[in-house]
């Protein structure tokens, strides 16, 4: 079974336990004529899979106890993947969202890593640096490049603390690898999503 997750900027292909990001036609061209099950965030995206391939969309599957009406159904399928815990998806935005006792109990949602670098870089070239992912203090660091580093840094590193409690946390997304190793307990799998969508596949069969 061949899996997609269009997202706002890439098309994301779960084959044989290997993922893929592609650009959306590089994805049709690869892809569009075999049967590839799919959910989807971008209605223009939608538009041109429905018209262009003999793709399959199971939005409609992908149904998470107590989630809200309009969240995003790859966050609906990335917190149906392990169960109880934090999820975040460090992707163009950064989400957080909470499962406790087999349901949604809430989340938020942030400016990705790197769209902070972007804004900074439009406020000042003197900010327009790329920070030091890795920068953790006890302390607000001196110096340009430190402290936006920590200001990018340190309200997401807070924030997942104080919302995780004693949750397991569970952690995907392009830039997952970085937010992971803030943390030495914290579980990366860029196929969350994919395992949240076959569970879902599996309870509506």
């Amino acid at each position: 079974m061949i899996l997609a997750d269009v997202g706002n900027r890439h098309v994301h292909i779960y084959e044989e336990g290997r993922v893929l990001h592609l650009e959306l036609e590089d994805a049709l061209d690869a892809f569009g004529e075999r049967i590839v099950h799919y959910i989807c965030v971008n209605p223009a995206a939608r538009e041109a899979i429905v018209r262009e391939s003999y793709w399959r969309d199971i939005s409609e599957r992908i149904d998470l106890p107590g989630a809200y009406e309009g969240m995003g159904v790859d966050r609906r399928a990335l917190c149906l993947s392990r169960g109880d815990g934090l999820y975040v998806d460090a992707g163009s935005a950064l989400t957080m969202d909470r499962v406790e006792a087999g349901e949604y109990r809430g989340g938020m949602i942030l400016p990705g890593l790197h769209s902070y670098r972007r804004m900074f870089a439009e406020i000042s070239p003197v900010l327009d640096r790329e920070p030091d992912w890795g920068i953790l203090t006890e302390q607000p660091p001196k110096g340009t490049p430190e402290q936006l580093s920590y200001g990018i840094i340190a309200p997401i590193y807070h924030e997942i603390c104080r919302q995780r409690e004693d949750l397991p946390l569970y952690i995907t997304g392009g830039d997952g690898r970085i937010v992971a190793s803030w943390f030495d307990d914290a579980v990366y799998d860029e196929a969350m999503v994919f395992e949240g969508m076959e569970k879902a596949m599996r309870c509506a069969s």
